[in-house]
């Protein structure tokens, strides 16, 4: 009996599961706290993730592709074979990242298709997406040799491909730009929604709110003059200072419409939305600014067409100086061979965190993406899985905490942004590991990114009908139960509430939210948008209540004194 219990629980079955089966991956050692489905399933994504994106930027590095070279003596028949020609040197760096973002993306979008319409990890594709990695992993690597396989003479597909990987790149930066701009107003929403909940409003407006304004406004002014000084002191940096001035005048500008645009929501939190996002744009221009190539000051001659070369400084030649703004080369020397490898590291981290939490629920319908999975903590519906090793939570037995092809799309667009960043977008042939975020391309993408972001922030403010129906929809409910006041809110049962002195009110709220007080915000949310706005929901929504959560029968009438 022993025996049989220890090969039921053993490591190397959950493992089997893993590789060859539709269970989630897990760690072998028992002593380690239970791990949820959802959660060991990301992280193996993001590992892989990890991992090919460390390859990529291998590639970009001389160094590497030294070696490589020199551990191929007959390198030039490979070479002639996927059509690089002369240019050898180019399959291992900017072309060898692209083939490998090809084929992780394909991959990540069959997985998108094969995932589409996924509603519980009970079914088979939930299992494919969940397990299987012995056969995923045989999949992606299928794909890098196809792609390396793809003959290109003339470099045509890898040019259509590189502006096909700009669009997507570009996606994926407006995408979180959008998802930023949500995030603020959700902030204010939930102070709102404290205050309304019995919260000092002297200490969230006045202290927090008013306190966190005026950090963000001093930032922003701080930042300012920090890159006037550094970067646009000195003369001929016209082009610093003109970014400089023009994104801090483009925020005073913002915060004034911002505060002068009537509504619901207090000036004090309009002005907290307004300096959050001008501290976050003042931030882009710092990192666009110091992104520009590390070029010192240098004097080049060129003849003027019909002169000739001359010592003399009077004779006919045209001269300009290459100038670069910022700190002296002294001052670097300790950060030039640092900074590229942890800027890609912090790029990653930023790119896995943005990827994992648009797929959320809350994010998913915020970006009306179809089939998006409701919000709501599953853990109660939730079983073990202990065949072996760490405790695995299946918490997605009912239904999905995150959508399945929205993860996978952020995940493509996430290494179609990695490899554009990588291979210096429209420089690529001048891009190396070592400068890494150093181009123009770079600088130009980052302030692009800070007037788009200023932007959807403004027209989201002036024309609030624009935001997405579904998010548009939980903001007015969410406004409207915020808006009534203590007495409006226990005053819904009207007489009812007169005509049952003993907990009444009670009653009228189980009716609204449900008996149970372990119902999650989302969930009361929907009750009541379901409730106050019926025609906004189709029949599919309308989900019967319990019969202990059903409303009461609420008979009104006149209370009559004697």
């Amino acid at each position: 009996m022993d025996i049989t219990y220890m090969e039921e629980r053993s490591c190397a079955r959950s493992q089997c599961k893993c590789l060859c089966g539709s269970g989630a991956c897990r760690l072998c050692c028992r002593s380690c706290p239970s791990v949820r489905e959802s959660t060991s399933t990301r992280s193996v994504y993001v590992f892989f993730l990890m991992i090919s994106i460390a390859v990529m930027a291998l590639m970009m590095s001389y160094r590497v592709q030294n070696t490589i070279m020199e551990m191929f003596p007959d390198h030039s028949a490979v070479c002639d074979y996927v059509g690089a020609g002369e240019k050898c040197e180019a399959v291992l760096g900017y072309m060898a990242v692209y083939r490998l973002g090809l084929a992780i993306t394909v991959y990540h979008l069959l997985l998108m298709a094969l995932t589409y319409g996924v509603k519980s990890s009970r079914g088979c594709r939930a299992g494919i997406h969940n397990g299987l990695w012995f056969y995923k992993v045989m999949l992606m690597l299928g794909l890098c040799v196809a792609a390396f396989l793809i003959p290109d003479p003339h470099e045509y597909f890898i040019m259509a491909w590189m502006y096909m990987a700009m669009v997507g790149a570009a996606l994926f930066l407006v995408t979180q730009l959008i998802l930023l701009v949500f995030m603020v107003h959700h902030w204010t929403d939930k102070i709102v929604r404290r205050v309304n909940n019995g919260g000092s409003p002297c200490c969230w407006y006045g202290v927090i709110v008013t306190g966190v304004t005026v950090i963000a406004y001093t930032g922003c002014v701080l930042i300012a003059l920090l890159l006037y000084y550094n970067f646009a002191w000195e003369e001929g940096c016209h082009q610093n200072q003109w970014f400089i001035v023009v994104n801090l005048m483009a925020c005073i500008v913002v915060s004034i419409v911002t505060a002068c645009k009537r509504g619901k929501t207090r000036l004090v939190l309009r002005l907290f939305q307004a300096s959050l996002i001008s501290l976050y744009v003042q931030y882009l221009t710092f990192t666009a600014i110091s992104s520009a190539p590390r070029t010192m000051q240098a004097t080049v001659i060129t003849p003027i067409t019909g002169g000739g070369w001359w010592s003399s400084k009077y004779s006919s030649v045209s001269s300009y100086r290459r100038i670069y703004c910022g700190p002296e080369r002294d001052d670097m020397l300790w950060a030039e061979a640092i900074i590229p490898y942890l800027s890609v590291i912090i790029m990653f981290c930023a790119v896995v965190y943005a990827s994992i939490g648009t797929a959320q629920p809350d994010n998913c319908q915020a970006l009306e993406f179809p089939d998006c999975p409701m919000g709501g903590d599953r853990v109660a519906d939730a079983s073990e899985d202990d065949t072996g090793g760490q405790v695995l939570v299946r918490d997605e037995r009912s239904q999905l905490s995150y959508s399945y092809p929205l993860f996978h799309i952020m995940l493509a667009l996430a290494t179609l942004f990695m490899m554009m960043s990588l291979t210096g977008w429209y420089t690529p042939t001048t891009a190396r590991l070592s400068t890494f975020g150093r181009s123009w391309s770079a600088v130009w993408i980052k302030m692009t990114s800070s007037w788009v972001c200023l932007f959807i922030y403004l027209v989201s403010t002036l024309f609030p009908s624009i935001v997405p129906k579904k998010y548009q929809h939980q903001l007015t409910v969410a406004q409207d139960m915020m808006g009534r006041s203590p007495s409006r809110a226990h005053s819904i049962g009207g007489s009812s509430y007169r005509q049952s002195r003993n907990g009444s009110a009670r009653s009228v709220g189980r009716g609204f939210f449900g008996s149970s007080g372990s119902l999650g915000v989302a969930e009361r949310l929907r009750r009541y948008s379901i409730t106050q706005y019926p025609s906004q929901h189709s029949s599919l929504d309308a989900v019967p209540l319990a019969p202990s959560e059903q409303a009461p029968t609420i008979v009104c009438h006149q209370e009559t004194t004697v």
